[in-house]
């Protein structure tokens, strides 16, 4: 099958100009769309950097399309966020299908868990599983979505469920039954899986990537080429989804689901009560254990919010395992006496659970794993203190680079960030990938005449009196809010500094919205945003991809430069490898990770050609140290200024100006 080239599609006169009016030809885009139909054609990596603006998602969906039609292919696309697979599900692909007449199918590929599993909802209405009367009315609105849904994606529910919900009626891998089920024919994921099976485009998240990857690919069907967007995340992605985590009150969780001794509920109720009350013994006896072995862990590390890293295995005695591997053994011999397939699939499911999580905390605790660091997490939430173990990789280089680049032959890593000293070096040794073909296309829009960059140099610096520091943030912050009318994101790098300095200003700045991180739902903050002049007090989550065209977001302040907490587990492990190396961190690390992060933050302001707004960095070590000029070089070049009164004067500057008659340069 014969397409036309890129040009034809992206030029000033190409089918995209006469398809939609505002159209604007952009030579990044065009140029992207080439690279990315060069790479999967002749069987390339491609990294590349679109500035924002470039519209990168059409660039490679276009190019990955037209490859996948004509030569019967199927092409993974994998994000980070949901805001962007939304984006990509609701508007690109729908404008190439309609619009352009581009003949493709896609499927939106979700984990077990997303999936409605219409016999588990059955039974868990005729099962009484739940004594919250809140809970019990989220079953019943779920039986009566269930008629109208025609996904069962969870995230199509008009309500969020409880997790406790979700699990009775959720589908879990384990527990399925596959063509033996009653509903098998009209099952949710099945019907969707035969989508994924047919279709040209795989649309996915990275979490889903890595499981497919951790699974020997028996998650996704097989595919020819993947394109990562938000690139910049996989390392994160990577190195998340390969760690360990255990914690109090997520093992107390998982045994009441199976029995919990109070509510005489769980899945271990359903199987007939003669075959199970040695087993509710030893259920009873695992609590002990764990809520034993967790009050030494605290006993002995204390209660006080802390993160506390285990250099070697800690001297902690195990008094889990026995009573686990006693009930591990209990129920995976009742499940072989078990003549009913459902029971029989609950509780061998449930067995092997136990032995998964049995064998997780004995790995964490004797640090199995190398190459992994290990801490311990400690939250004190008064009426309960949460204690997590972790182990994580402190590199996935190696893995990724034998277990996707090496195997796949057409991978393309986009993102608006993927640069430090306008090159990938930085991405490239954390990935471990060495592409064919890089690309560095800057963004088409008008910083000089669209942005102000808000420099002070008389604020005190971040790592002196934190009292102080706090103080003085707080006043500029006030400052910057009012000059602005709101409209304002102010970003964090950790929730203290938010928290304190919301306390300072919520009683100051009674005239508008004050929505911080923690007291909504991201989604509901950013809807409120949208509706009513507001200002948002967010940390990492609202760093990136969090979209606000137009006039709702004018100004975002950025009160510190996102380094990463030396003394954190993982970084710290981080530093110490490369000094192994005699490789220098602060220079080949954490500047260019700040640097990644700090783009991100100043990319949510400029969203559109139209837009207009102040980026603000509270932070004087952007000019009394000298690695401030890297991340000065690494923004859009824009003016800048020292003085908060140029911050009204810009905004009040008539849109159409494509350049300010004052000089702000000469004031910072």
């Amino acid at each position: 099958m014969a397409f036309p080239p890129m040009r034809d599609y992206f030029n000033r006169e190409g089918v995209l100009s006469t398809r939609f009016p505002g159209f604007e030809f952009r030579s990044q885009q065009l140029e992207m769309a080439e690279a990315v139909e060069s790479a999967l054609s002749g069987s390339g990596h491609l990294l590349v950097e679109a500035g924002t603006g470039t519209g990168k998602s059409l660039a490679y969906l276009v190019p990955a399309i037209q490859w996948a039609v004509a030569n019967e292919k199927r092409v993974v696309i994998s994000t980070y966020t949901k805001t962007l697979q939304e984006q990509i599900l609701n508007h690109d692909i729908p404008i190439l299908q309609e619009q352009l007449g581009l003949q493709f199918r896609y499927a939106l590929c979700l984990g077990n868990e997303n999936y409605l599993s219409l016999r588990r909802m059955k039974r868990a209405g005729q099962a009484g599983l739940f004594n919250n009367v809140d809970e019990e009315e989220q079953l019943t609105n779920i039986f009566g979505w269930a008629r109208q849904t025609k996904t069962g994606f969870k995230s199509d529910l008009p309500f969020e469920p409880s997790a406790a919900v979700w699990e009775e009626v959720g589908r879990q891998k384990d527990l399925c039954l596959g063509k033996n089920c009653e509903t098998y024919d009209s099952c949710f994921y099945f019907k969707e899986r035969r989508r994924w099976f047919g279709a040209h485009l795989l649309i996915v998240n990275h979490h889903l990537f890595f499981a497919n990857v951790a699974n020997n690919g028996a998650v996704l069907p097989r595919f020819d080429a993947v394109i990562f967007d938000e690139a910049q995340n996989l390392e994160e992605a990577a190195t998340s989804f390969l760690g360990l985590e255990m914690s109090n009150s997520g093992l107390i969780y998982f045994l009441d689901r199976f029995y919990n001794p109070r509510t005489k509920r769980g899945s271990l109720t359903r199987i007939r009560d003669e075959l199970t009350l040695e087993i509710k013994q030893q259920v009873a006896r695992v609590r002990v254990a764990v809520e034993g072995f967790f009050t030494n862990v605290l006993d002995q590390y204390g209660r006080s919010d802390r993160t506390l890293r285990f250099y070697q295995p800690p001297a902690i005695n195990n008094s889990i395992y026995i009573p686990l591997q006693n009930l591990y053994e209990a129920v995976k011999s009742l499940a072989s006496r078990l003549d009913n397939e459902e029971e029989y699939l609950e509780m061998h499911a449930a067995a092997v659970r136990f032995f998964e999580v049995n064998n997780s905390l004995s790995a964490l605790l004797n640090q199995n794993m190398k190459e992994y660091v290990y801490w311990l997490e400690v939250v004190n939430k008064k009426r309960f203190v949460r204690a997590t173990l972790r182990g994580v990789p402190i590199h996935i280089d190696g893995e990724l680079r034998e277990q996707v680049f090496g195997k796949t032959d057409r991978i393309v890593m986009t993102s608006a960030t993927l640069t430090t000293n306008r090159t990938f070096d930085y991405v490239k040794e954390r990935l471990g990938c060495d592409p064919g073909d890089e690309r560095i296309l800057d963004s088409p829009f008008d910083y000089a005449s669209q942005a102000l960059l808000y420099l002070p140099k008389d604020l005190p610096d971040p790592g002196g009196d934190t009292d102080k520091y706090v103080q003085a943030i707080a006043a500029r912050c006030m400052e910057l809010i009012h000059a602005t009318g709101g409209k304002t994101f102010v970003l964090f790098t950790s929730y203290d500094t938010l928290n304190r300095v919301h306390r300072i200003l919520d009683p100051q700045l009674q005239k508008y919205q004050l929505l911080k991180q923690g007291e909504l739902s991201p989604t509901r903050m950013i809807q409120r945003f949208k509706e009513t002049p507001s200002v948002i007090f967010g940390t990492s989550s609202f760093w990136q991809g969090v979209d606000i065209p137009g006039d709702a977001l004018s100004s975002v302040i950025i009160t510190k430069l996102p380094f990463d907490v030396p003394t954190e587990p993982l970084v710290e492990a981080r530093i110490e490898d490369l000094k192994k190396r005699s490789i220098n961190p602060f220079r080949h690390y954490q500047i260019p990770r700040a640097i990644i992060q700090l783009r991100q933050g100043f990319g949510r302001l400029i969203r559109k050609a139209t837009d207009r707004g102040v980026v603000s960095i509270l932070d004087a070590r952007m000019s009394s140290r000298g690695y401030g000029k890297q991340f000065l070089a690494s923004l859009p070049p824009c003016r800048t200024t020292g003085q908060v009164e140029d911050v009204a004067r810009f905004l009040a500057q008539s849109p159409a100006l494509k350049s300010d008659p004052v000089d702000l340069s000469e004031n910072i």
